[in-house]
């Protein structure tokens, strides 16, 4: 169901972003209506983009790629974004986005946190006491610092940068039934939920990005692991995905 919902706030987002898009155009030769604090190269923009996509691992641990789930999310949007134009095609940008990513196991295993609740673990249903998993994944909520230039050739856009992550402390969440139907609700608190699993609080990554008319692609390259070592999976990540908003 929330998968359904995610996509239906995607599309409304897209939707919105070419309705704005059009009205832009159309205010072209009158006043020019929108959020934009300009002077001369210089403007700021906010909400200049959002994307949605899913994880690839690199080198993961043995058990999280044996036991990892498909849907592998990320979830990501601009905040504020600074732009320097040196010419009418090209721009120097330095934005604030915030960022989910949301990793999740197959169904016969779940996210087990410590006693700690600071390291996470994968447990797998034999001998647990449960025949169903409905829900389990662990998240982690980011700060980034995106520096990139863009090059738009008519209407297509290139975008090519480095970022620099603010990770918060990662979330466990986990719900299930057990072998005598009960069910084990354990979404937001219990021995099944932490919000506290440690990260690698300072991360970098490089990303890209080509659109057409305010929509595009984007792959992101995460070359160092989300957890800190020994509390949660060692792995790097690309992320494929969709991105509308950027260009000129």
């Amino acid at each position: 169901m929330k998968r359904i919902i995610s996509v239906a706030v995607v599309t409304t987002l897209f939707a919105l972003t070419m309705a704005a898009q059009t009205e832009k155009r159309q205010l072209e030769f009158g006043e020019d209506v929108d959020f934009s604090i300009r002077k001369g190269a210089l403007s700021f923009e906010p909400l200049s983009y959002f994307a949605f996509g899913d994880h690839t691992y690199i080198n993961p641990d043995s058990d999280m790629d044996k036991f990892k789930g498909k849907a592998n999310t990320e979830f990501f949007f601009n905040l504020l974004e600074l732009r320097v134009h040196p010419y009418e095609s090209g721009m120097f940008t330095l934005g604030i986005d915030l960022d989910w990513d949301y990793y999740r196991l197959d169904n016969s295993h779940f996210w087990m946190p410590d006693a700690s609740k600071e390291k996470v673990t994968i447990a797998s249903m034999e001998n647990s006491g449960l025949k169903k998993i409905k829900k389990s994944r662990l998240s982690v909520r980011t700060i980034s610092v995106p520096f990139a230039f863009e090059q738009s050739f008519g209407p297509f856009s290139l975008r090519l940068g480095v970022e620099g992550n603010y990770n918060s402390q990662g979330i466990s969440r986990f719900k299930g039934v057990g072998n005598d139907d009960a069910k084990v609700n354990e979404w937001k608190e219990g021995s099944r939920f932490s919000g506290q699993i440690k990260t690698n609080t300072f991360t970098y990554g490089f990303f890209g990005a080509i659109s057409y008319g305010g929509i595009g692609a984007y792959v992101k390259y995460s070359p160092m692991c989300q957890f800190a070592e020994g509390f949660g999976p060692q792995f790097k990540s690309i992320s494929f995905g969709v991105i509308t908003g950027i260009g000129m």
